[in-house]
């Protein structure tokens, strides 16, 4: 593992958002002895009216970390900065007053921390962020760009952004991409770029665990234990990209299956809530999602086909597998890939019959140990641990050559 660097850490998302592979990563980096600046989400777009409440939550943390001169240490070794930063792609004025104004207020923290010969991880490819990288680059340290959108296709300045991604990938040391999909584009500009799915925890869900043993282990979930089965589970945000529409004729269509979702409310569940046997669990812990996994039939990721989608890997995917589940999902063309090389998911159209009928195969397939364990060294290909690993080589290999 990459050990006793400091590494300024370009966010999408906030700390506190819904878990991620941008927070699994931090954390994992400075666990193995490396100082983590993990500066917010500094934006793609203009914000909206929709998003009023990310505005205000900025503002708070920024309020919030005035008192430690614009950081707060969230985890050992994790420092998370919540600038204010005008949004990307303005005018003459608005760059102005980032670059001079604004950005300086980061390397302030960055001074304070005493950070050197940083390396600069981004999962942005805005014009906000080459100037953070013109600004805090070091002769010895690195840049990485770790794309997980095609940010082109999902935002209005697509020329723009496809214009300062296209500088980044160039200026980087090393580039890393979540699906083959956006590692071919990339690579079209003359990079090699790497290609890194989400990963896994496994050892956050065993198959079996004991609360009296481990208190602060998974937990069981009374609720769910109660409900009847089968039980259809989903984890992770109600945002979106869920196809609500399609859960409601599902559930209305099979009234006798209990239908859980389990995370946070991100879009509106009006539709769900009016459903008596779709039950909405909320966020839950983490270390608690074992606990819920156990009590699931089914796992399911029914999501909208989408630009979005297009290129989205659904971290559940091997949470699922990692808990011994069989699973279902619309067919992503992220998830049919995985499903082309592992053959262990089934997939389906966006319709009400076809998703049903996905589960009621997924019903009938074994359950014994030898496909448990199949699941199990499916979602281990892509363990954080193994991840890390292949990550921090091709990092200090870069070091290296630089040095």
């Amino acid at each position: 593992m990459l050990t006793g660097r400091d590494i300024i850490y370009i966010s999408s998302i906030e700390w506190s958002f819904l878990w991620q592979p941008h927070q699994e990563i931090a954390l994992r980096l400075a666990r193995a002895g490396n100082r983590i600046l993990y500066i917010e989400n500094t934006g793609v777009r203009a914000p909206g009216l929709g998003d009023a409440g990310r505005v205000v939550a900025r503002l708070k943390s920024w309020v919030g970390s005035l008192k430690s001169r614009g950081v707060r240490e969230v985890a050992a070794g994790v420092y998370v900065c919540s600038p204010l930063i005008l949004p990307p792609f303005g005018t003459g004025l608005r760059k102005f007053v980032n670059r001079h104004l604004l950005l300086p207020l980061i390397r302030r923290v960055f001074r304070k921390l005493d950070m050197r010969d940083v390396i600069i991880w981004s999962y942005l490819p805005t014009d906000t962020v080459l100037d953070l990288i013109k600004l805090l680059r070091t002769q010895r340290g690195g840049t990485i760009y770790y794309c997980m959108a095609d940010f082109p296709k999902l935002t209005p300045d697509s020329a723009q952004i496809a214009a300062t991604e296209s500088v980044l990938v160039e200026q980087s040391d090393l580039v890393f991409a979540n699906c083959t999909t956006i590692s071919k584009r990339l690579s079209k500009r003359g990079k090699q770029v790497h290609v890194f799915p989400p990963g896994v925890d496994l050892a956050a869900f065993p198959l079996s665990f004991d609360s009296s043993d481990n208190p602060r282990g998974p937990q069981p979930v009374l609720k769910i234990e109660t409900l009847k089965h089968p039980v259809i589970g989903y984890i992770g945000g109600l945002h979106r990209h869920v196809d609500f529409d399609m859960i409601v004729k599902m559930a209305n269509a099979r009234p006798d299956w209990s239908w859980v979702f389990v995370g946070p409310l991100q879009a509106s569940t009006e539709k769900l809530e009016g459903c008596r046997n779709i039950y909405l669990e909320g966020a839950k812990p983490h270390e608690e999602l074992a606990g819920c996994l156990q009590r699931f039939d089914v796992c399911i990721v029914p999501y909208l086909r989408s630009a979005y989608t297009e290129t989205v890997v659904p971290v559940k995917v091997n949470e699922y597998l990692a808990a011994g589940k069989p699973v279902v999902s619309t067919d992503l063309p992220t998830v049919s890939e995985f499903n082309e090389r592992h053959n262990i998911l089934i997939t389906t159209k966006n319709t009400r019959d076809d998703f049903l009928k996905g589960i009621e195969q997924a019903l009938e397939l074994p359950n014994d140990p030898e496909a448990i364990a199949r699941r199990r060294e499916v979602a281990a290909l892509c363990d954080w641990n193994v991840q890390m690993e292949a990550m921090s080589t091709l990092i200090e290999q870069k070091l290296g050559e630089k040095t």
